[in-house]
C-alpha cells in the first residue's frame, strides 16, 4: 500500500492490535471472520466500488457493512471492519488487502500470546522457499489459480501435523485468495508481515486518566527512544494506578517517575 492507504492501515492496524491485546479470547475464530468479510466484499466488483469509493459518506458504507455482516461476525470484527469502510484508500483493492492482514495480525496475535510468533515467522519463510524448490507443488498451486480454495485445501493437507497449526493457516490463507502474485511471494509477504510485527515492542499502558494525542505521542516517542524501535500501546484507564501512568513492556516495568529519569537521561547522554 502507498500513500493515503498506507496512513489508513497503519491507523486501522494500531487500533485493532490495542484492542485484541486487551482481549485475546476467540482470536483464530476472528482472523477467520476477517478473512470472510473480505471474500465476501471481493466476490462482488459493486461492493468493492461501494466500500472503496472516497467519495461515498462513511455513513452509508457503514450502513452497508453492518446490513451485510453484523449478524454474521462478532461485534469486535465488525467493528474492526466498519473502522476500514471509514478510511479513504487509494486503490479499491486496497480495502480487501487491509482486511486480510488484519485476519494476519489476529493470527500473529495468537501466535505471539502463544510464544511462538518467531516460530511462525521461520515456518512462513521455509514454506515459501518450499514452493519454490518444488516444480510439482508451483505447478500445482499456479494451476488452480482459478480455484483458490482448493489451493488452500491442498497446501493445508501438505503442512497439517509438519508445522505449527498457525503457520499452516497463515500459509493456506496466503495462496487461498485469488491472486495475481504467486503463491510463494503471497506466503513470503506474510512471513514479512510476521517479521514487522516481532521487530516492534508491545506496551501495556495503564493511566489514571485518559491520554489525549499530544500525551500519547509524547509517551510513544520517549518509548521509541528507549527501546530504539517502535512500541505499540495498548492503552487503559485505571484510576488506582499510582503515580497516575504505569507501563510494562515486556518484563520491564516503569511509572511515570522513572520513565521521566530515564528519558532525561537519554537525552542528556544524546547531548
Amino acid at each position: 500500500m502507498r500513500g493515503t492507504s498506507s496512513t489508513s492501515f497503519a491507523e486501522v492496524l494500531r487500533q485493532t492490535e490495542s484492542a485484541l491485546a486487551g482481549n485475546r479470547d476467540g482470536l483464530e475464530a476472528a482472523a477467520q471472520e476477517l478473512f470472510s468479510v473480505a471474500d465476501a466484499i471481493d466476490s462482488s466488483n459493486q461492493l468493492v466500488r461501494t466500500l472503496s469509493d472516497p467519495g461515498r459518506p462513511a455513513e452509508v458504507k457503514e450502513a452497508t457493512v453492518r446490513s451485510l455482516f453484523g449478524d454474521r461476525v462478532s461485534p469486535r470484527t465488525l467493528e474492526a471492519c466498519l473502522e476500514v469502510v471509514r478510511r479513504r484508500w487509494s486503490e479499491q483493492e486496497d480495502i480487501l488487502d487491509a482486511l486480510e492482514l488484519l485476519g494476519v495480525s489476529t493470527l500473529l496475535e495468537q501466535a505471539q500470546s502463544e510464544g511462538v510468533l518467531e516460530q511462525v515467522e521461520g515456518d512462513l519463510f521455509e514454506i515459501s522457499r518450499l514452493i519454490d524448490d518444488s516444480g510439482d507443488l508451483t505447478a500445482t498451486l499456479d494451476g488452480l489459480r482459478e480455484n483458490p480454495s482448493q489451493r488452500a485445501t491442498i497446501l493445508h493437507a501438505l503442512l497439517d501435523g509438519r508445522t505449527h497449526r498457525l503457520s499452516a493457516a497463515l500459509a493456506a490463507r496466503a495462496v487461498g485468495r485469488r491472486s495475481e502474485t504467486k503463491p510463494a511471494r503471497r506466503v513470503e509477504e506474510f512471513a514479512r508481515f510476521a517479521s514487522d510485527r516481532r521487530r516492534r515492542a508491545f506496551a501495556a499502558v495503564s493511566s489514571a486518566v485518559p491520554l489525549n494525542e499530544a500525551q500519547q505521542a509524547r509517551l510513544g516517542a520517549v518509548l521509541a527512544a528507549i527501546y530504539g524501535r517502535e512500541v505499540q500501546m495498548n492503552l487503559q484507564v485505571d484510576p488506582d494506578v499510582v503515580g497516575g501512568l504505569r507501563i510494562q513492556v515486556g518484563d520491564d516495568l516503569y511509572d511515570a517517575t522513572v520513565l521521566a529519569r530515564l528519558s532525561r537521561a537519554r537525552s542528556q547522554m544524546v547531548a
